[in-house]
């Protein structure tokens, strides 16, 4: 009975160091490819903006990121250790134009990256 128990609270120890470490060390994903996933989106409502002729809006909060025009739209949540620091709201008119330029700031603990968006030709990049 006693060499029962022994084993029994080996294997409860390891099991929580085991629990604590899988939960700890959850897969990030890095900034640079959170921003190519931010810039695909921009990408995909600029196309948009441009095949069906009409307005498409772009609304950020602190942990997503979305389009809408119409009936469509695609929303885009940050993984859990990213949020945007600066954003504002804004639209690509009828010919994919930016309706405002300025930037987005997205960042985690240890770093922070910026969108700039160029009003008039409607391009963006990271930087």
């Amino acid at each position: 009975m006693v060499e029962m128990l022994f084993v029994l609270s080996i294997m409860i120890v390891l099991s929580v160091f085991t629990l604590h470490f899988s939960i700890s060390n959850r897969p990030k994903i890095a900034i640079e490819q959170q921003c190519s996933q931010i810039i695909s989106l921009l990408e995909e409502a600029k196309m948009l903006a441009l095949t069906s002729h009409d307005q498409v809006d772009i609304n950020i909060s602190s942990n997503q990121i979305s389009y809408s025009q119409g009936n469509k739209s695609r929303t885009l949540l940050l993984n859990f250790s990213y949020y945007f620091k600066y954003y504002y709201d804004f639209h690509f008119n009828k010919n994919g134009n930016i309706s405002s330029g300025g930037r987005i700031e997205l960042g985690n603990t240890n770093e922070i990256k910026t969108i700039i968006l160029n009003v008039g030709s409607g391009a963006f990049y990271v930087r």
